[in-house]
């Protein structure tokens, strides 16, 4: 019986966290299904006019051209940042000693320095570079993500170095062995990065909204603050939707990836 009552009490507190969790989307789809003046009504009921105000936004703004600047510079910056992370994690493990360890503890700090303190020196150099107002400027200090190198390296932990040793008495050069052995064992860490590289590259505002300033590549963050005529919940709920289909497609992996870089 006692048993009964936790499963029941387990099922209970989950339920209810899932209603909490899905409560907002409920209320955005509410307000973007009408006007804006029910933004601050706080609408309950979804109304009738999602399908117009879809319309409007996709057809009289610039949201898909600023929606398609957006996709194509976070999958660039994706596939670089888990290239990059991935390869430097796995040296990390892989290769690892004294001073590649004190390395790593130094990549660990950079997680607790914010890009804000940085932006006016990086602006600076990114000007005498010439890569302002540029995709390259503004995928460069996120290439590298600390946070994504301890994932790789923390999971590496479990590699077999078998197969490493394996394919180097065949012959197997160590990028090889990185895209051919190392790459497919670790399916659920590349998930977990994707997941977080596009998230950070998808989300970026100050910066973005610092380095870039041609109207022709404006970055769906910065899009959504200029106050454009129609509804801003609709505008909201339609730049989530890209963040909201990686995630599910990944989301199988994510847990696994997370969990080995917490062990």
């Amino acid at each position: 019986m006692k048993q009964l009552y936790k499963k029941i009490g387990s099922y209970l507190i989950l339920c209810i966290a899932s209603v909490c969790f899905l409560l907002p989307f409920y209320l955005m789809i509410c307000s973007a299904s009408d006007g804006n003046i029910s933004l601050s009504e706080g609408p309950i009921i979804p109304g009738t006019d999602l399908w117009e105000n879809i319309c409007y936004i996709l057809f009289h703004t610039a949201f898909l051209k600023s929606l398609g600047f957006t996709l194509r510079y976070t999958i660039i910056q994706t596939l670089l940042t888990l290239l990059i992370c991935g390869l430097a994690g796995f040296a990390f493990e892989i290769y690892h000693d004294r001073k590649k360890d004190m390395l790593f503890k130094v990549v660990l700090f950079a997680m607790m320095i914010s890009i804000t303190p940085l932006m006016v020196p990086l602006f600076q150099m990114y000007t005498k570079l010439g890569i302002v107002d540029t995709i390259w400027g503004l995928m460069a200090p996120f290439l590298a993500s600390p946070l994504i190198i301890m994932i790789f390296r923390q999971n590496s932990r479990g590699f077999p170095y078998e197969l490493v040793e394996a394919a180097r008495l065949d012959g197997v050069s160590e990028l090889g062995i990185f895209f051919r052995i190392y790459l497919p064992c670790m399916k659920s860490t590349f998930s977990c990065g994707t997941i977080i590289a596009f998230s950070n590259a998808w989300n970026s505002y100050q910066w973005a909204h610092l380095i870039m300033y041609d109207d022709q590549k404006i970055p769906m963050t910065v899009f959504l603050t200029l106050g454009l005529k129609g509804n801003s919940m609709t505008l909201v709920l339609l730049s989530m939707v890209p963040s909201l289909v990686v995630f599910f497609i990944f989301q199988k992996f994510f847990v696994e990836g997370m969990n080995g870089a917490l062990k």
